[in-house]
């Protein structure tokens, strides 16, 4: 097989490894993956960009140092050298967040960075501690950041508008705002409605492929 034909074959199950990972098979919606951050710390959407990029600054490294790496280690050692690096970059996003970014978001979220990490990790450790091929990994790492971004930042973005009438701290001109709604058991049922539309969409597309495959028979 040439490499043309070897690297197109990557990159199309590459992309669905995206696709699944972001959209069909999201990591929180499906999954039930990084919930509790989204529950207890979504409530700004600073705070929901900020642990997309910590997750990211953790994820997209790894996706492409470990299967480099993982060819030349034994199998047992590929999951250590896959949890230390992780730990060192976890530390380096928090030092960068605290230091560069804004000691007071840090504040807010530095208990919920190694808890969304450990989701994040734990979910890629099989495929990521393994010899995969680096389009793959890089793929299906950026499919789990994307799946979780637009969650955590939808529902962070709804929060803050609806609590303290803002967006990114800029005011919106809403007249009043709504306290409860930054109650995490307000956050579990909008975790409930998007997994739920998530759902009947994945229905809705399925059933159209299904009538389109019934009308060329």
């Amino acid at each position: 097989m040439s490499k043309r034909k070897t690297f197109r074959r990557h990159f199309w199950q590459a992309a669905d490894s995206f696709i699944e990972t972001a959209v069909t098979q999201n990591i929180v919606l499906v999954q039930a993956i990084g919930l509790c951050p989204i529950i207890a710390a979504g409530v700004t959407l600073q705070s929901g960009v900020a642990l997309t990029a910590c997750t990211a600054a953790i994820l997209l490294p790894l996706s492409l140092i470990m299967p480099f790496i993982g060819n030349y280690l034994p199998k047992w050692l590929r999951p250590v050298v896959y949890v230390l690096l992780a730990a060192l970059l976890l530390v380096g996003a928090a030092y960068l967040l605290e230091t560069y970014i804004s000691p007071e978001l840090y504040a807010r979220l530095y208990v919920f960075i190694p808890i969304i990490a450990v989701n994040m990790l734990h979910a890629h450790n099989a495929s990521m501690a393994q010899t995969m091929h680096p389009l793959e990994t890089l793929f299906e790492a950026l499919g789990s950041i994307v799946g979780f971004g637009a969650v955590i930042c939808s529902i962070s973005a709804l929060r803050e508008i609806a609590v303290n009438s803002t967006l990114w701290g800029h005011p919106v001109g809403i007249g009043y705002v709504l306290p409860e709604v930054a109650s995490p058991f307000t956050a579990f049922l909008m975790l409930g409605f998007m997994a739920a539309l998530l759902q009947w969409v994945r229905q809705r597309v399925s059933a159209y492929f299904r009538g389109k495959e019934a009308e060329h028979q």
